[in-house]
């Protein structure tokens, strides 16, 4: 397989998962009323580290 191809099938695999870890968090973060402030900033944290793994991501073509 291509080098190319490999990167992109690696890429969109990574994706997908690291989306749904994403928009899972945003969900509880939601709900923060729920949380003690250890807890929301575990969240925060893992929002934070999952949007940078998203932008290299997509920096890399």
């Amino acid at each position: 397989m291509p080098e190319q191809t490999s990167l992109s099938k690696l890429r969109h695999d990574i994706s997908n998962p690291l989306s749904a870890i994403l928009a899972e968090t945003q969900l509880l973060l939601l709900a923060s009323e729920k949380y003690d402030a250890e807890t929301l900033a575990g969240l925060k944290q893992i929002e934070d580290l999952a949007r940078k793994m998203r932008q290299i991501l997509q920096s890399v073509e």
